[in-house]
């Protein structure tokens, strides 16, 4: 929390780090840094990224995956497109009322009802582990309702039967109304047929035309040059128990077992499983677009599968990947791979469309809610067969710590997704469109994984504010002496009045903000930070008594971003974050880890008209495991929720009028109860602060005259 005075922002910038960070804690394991794009709402807006496979996550172990087989290098897989129809004439882009004439690779047969029509493709070479599906010209006059498209193989001299291909051309798409979707082509779904010899493909239409430039894809993922086994690289690690500060003391003895036990509730949090990167599924990234990622929000999330064969060994799920990659970008047109995550039947998880695991990346998975949730694919036919455990549990593990990232319980029940209510927040794609996805046996696992993701959620303690920097249970304020520059511990009692101010080590002459940064490094010890006039911020461990570390730089730049604060765990990694505006009027968030290095920023949303103060806050509201940030507009307090890594969305205004204050922070609970964010003012008149107490409803319980402290120009 910083301090600032009303009317008076701060300044500086953050430079954006690539490095790879194990943070820890005595008592308890924490997961990795949290990539977290924060955008307003449902909005969409453009960021530039670090390539996650760059800057891996460390962390609390959620699960322990098998190692993989993996391509050394990127691979490119090999797409054959046969045109089933003509292609359009050139100059024409849609293929509205346009009939497709048959090409010499497919043939029609004929039926004694006139209302239907039957294309077939001739055989088609497959050649290594194949995937199909078919396409045609955007606007074609092809009604959902009027298609049908089979798939049948060719292995051994043997052919197998028909099987129908999954036609749903708006629910397995990109959101309707997105450039991404009006460029796109509309289609089947992508089959995988596994390794056999050739191919044939049907499209069956009842009162449509036969669209024109109706094409077949058959891909086949190519081969690694050379291939290893590997370790997921989106891991989280067992973590190092922090070395003692360096000029500190040894934690204070007889620090009360309560106090010490508010600060270590601050790690708890719902650790992140160990994926696979794009990289070690042999992305060819010059495939998917160019241009950076959508974010929007989650408040919800999909699951899906793939379809069609369920026969694969493990070392063949990166080129299945990379087959579904190259249809969905080169033959469906979509900007990536359409779902967020992939699973197989072995329990792997694996990092699907580009721009951060931990982040609300838009996808292409389910037409309609693709900006409000994300989707996960199961590899193989749930249609058929039954989930194996390590599939089911590897979802529940998922969906537990992507959820809690937004503050979404995994077992939640009524929950609005874009402009629908639905039953849950965990549903299956069946549940948003006419889709059988993701197939009869899987669906039925639904509650299981709802189940799963709910208790392997961590309590939502991380989340709230943390302000203890002397070892007791309640709260402490940390200020500057004006006089003389020395820091010291304004302590409260539990009973929202001040005790005796505590003089610590540190004088700060060059501070330009002061900033109770709670337990930043999660050693189980409030800590303080400054920004200085040098753009730079420095963070001093403590041990639990006055006695801080020396300043270990963690960001530069910051002298043109203003309203800095520390703001509590917004990227759901356990750590406190730092949030601010940034020069070009955004507000961002940097990430918080430890004594490394801040991440690089996010966007939190647009420049918010009037504001003057921003103040840190924990969770205000107790719907949600969100964390709120509360800004001064005028003379009001708006409290802003978040989505957590989705941005600042709705916000409401206290009735909390601050003409008459001069300084405002928040706290953590002024009576140790755990209940949230306080607020605490100074009267400009007579310098008398009051404790305002909030219900977690957005009002206030009471107001407490605190006491009048003077003779601070600083204080966080």
């Amino acid at each position: 929390m910083s301090w600032q005075q009303v009317g008076q922002p701060g300044t500086g910038d953050a430079q954006r780090a690539r490095s790879r960070y194990v943070a820890s804690t005595q008592q308890l394991l924490v997961i990795g840094v949290v990539m977290a794009a924060l955008v307003p709402a449902s909005a969409i807006v453009d960021l530039k990224v670090v390539r996650p496979g760059d800057v891996p996550s460390a962390g609390a172990e959620a699960a322990l995956p098998s190692a993989a087989q993996v391509p050394a290098d990127t691979v490119e897989a090999h797409l054959n497109e046969i045109s089933l129809t003509e292609p359009l004439a050139r100059g024409h882009e849609s293929g509205h009322g346009v009939r497709g004439r048959v090409t010499a690779e497919a043939k029609t047969t004929a039926s004694r009802d006139a209302s239907r029509t039957s294309l077939t493709s001739d055989p088609q070479p497959v050649d290594g582990f194949g995937t199909v599906g078919l396409t045609w010209a955007p606007g074609a006059t092809v009604p959902e309702s009027g298609v049908a498209a089979d798939v049948r193989t060719l292995k051994d001299g043997a052919w197998s039967g028909w099987q129908a291909l999954d036609v749903h051309l708006d629910d397995h798409a990109p959101d309707p109304g997105t450039a991404e979707h009006d460029g796109s082509r509309p289609g089947t779904m992508e089959a995988i047929l596994g390794e056999v010899d050739q191919v044939q493909a049907r499209l069956r239409l009842t009162d449509a035309q036969v669209p024109a430039d109706l094409r077949l894809a058959v891909i086949t993922p190519g081969r690694a040059a050379a291939s290893h086994d590997e370790s997921p690289e989106i891991v989280t690690g067992t973590g190092d128990v922090p070395e003692p500060a360096e000029g500190a003391a040894k934690p204070h003895s007889d620090a009360g077992e309560a106090g010490a036990e508010a600060t270590l509730s601050a790690a708890a949090y719902t650790p992140k499983p160990s994926i696979y990167s794009r990289r070690q599924w042999g992305a060819d990234e010059s495939v998917r677009e160019s241009g950076p990622p959508d974010y929007g929000t989650i408040h919800g999330g999909f699951v899906h599968h793939t379809v069609n064969t369920n026969s694969y060994s493990q070392a063949q799920v990166p080129g299945i990947i990379r087959s579904i990659y190259t249809y969905h970008v080169k033959s469906r047109g979509w900007r990536d791979i359409g779902y967020n995550f992939l699973l197989d039947k072995f329990g792997r998880i694996w990092e699907g469309r580009y721009g951060g695991v931990d982040r609300p990346v838009v996808g292409a998975h389910t037409g309609g809610y693709n900006s409000d949730a994300f989707g996960a694919s199961a590899i193989g036919n749930f249609e058929t067969t039954s989930p194996p455990t390590a599939l089911v549990n590897a979802f529940g593990t998922l969906f537990a710590w992507k959820l809690s990232l937004h503050g979404v319980r995994g077992n939640k029940g009524s929950t609005r997704i874009g402009d629908r209510t639905f039953s849950h927040a965990i549903m299956g794609h069946r549940d948003a469109g006419s889709t059988a996805c993701p197939g009869r046996y899987l669906y039925a696992k639904l509650s299981t994984i709802r189940s799963q993701a709910g208790s392997k959620q961590n309590s939502w303690a991380s989340r709230e504010l943390q302000s203890q920097v002397s070892g007791s249970a309640y709260p402490d304020l940390v200020a500057r002496r004006a006089s003389d520059k020395r820091i010291f511990v304004l302590p409260t009692d539990g009973q929202a009045r001040f005790g005796r101010s505590l003089a610590t080590n540190l004088t700060a002459a060059s501070s330009t903000t002061l900033m109770n940064g709670g337990d930043w490094d999660r050693d189980g010890d409030g800590d303080i930070l400054f920004r200085h006039a040098d753009g730079t911020i420095r963070v001093n461990r403590g041990d639990g008594t006055q006695t801080f570390a020396p300043g270990v730089v963690i960001g530069s730049g910051f002298d043109r971003v203003s309203m800095i604060d520390v703001v509590s765990d917004v990227t759901g990694d356990g750590r406190p974050d730092i949030m601010g505006r940034h020069p070009n009027g955004e507000i961002r968030i940097w990430p918080g880890r430890g004594t490394s290095t801040l991440g690089a920023s996010y966007r939190m949303g647009s420049g918010i008209s009037g504001v003057t103060l921003q103040v840190g806050m924990g969770r205000w509201y107790n719907d949600d495991g969100a964390p709120e940030s509360i800004f001064k507009v005028g003379s009001t307090l708006r409290v802003y929720k978040t989505n957590g890594p989705g941005g600042l969305v709705s916000s409401s205004a206290t009735n909390l009028d601050t003409t008459p204050f001069d300084f405002i922070v928040g706290v953590k609970d002024l009576r140790g109860a755990s209940s949230g964010s306080d607020q605490l003012l100074r009267r400009i008149s007579d310098g008398m602060w009051f404790g305002y107490e909030h219900n977690q409803g957005g009002g206030w319980d009471r107001k407490t005259q605190m006491g009048v402290v003077r003779g601070y120009d600083q204080v966080g």
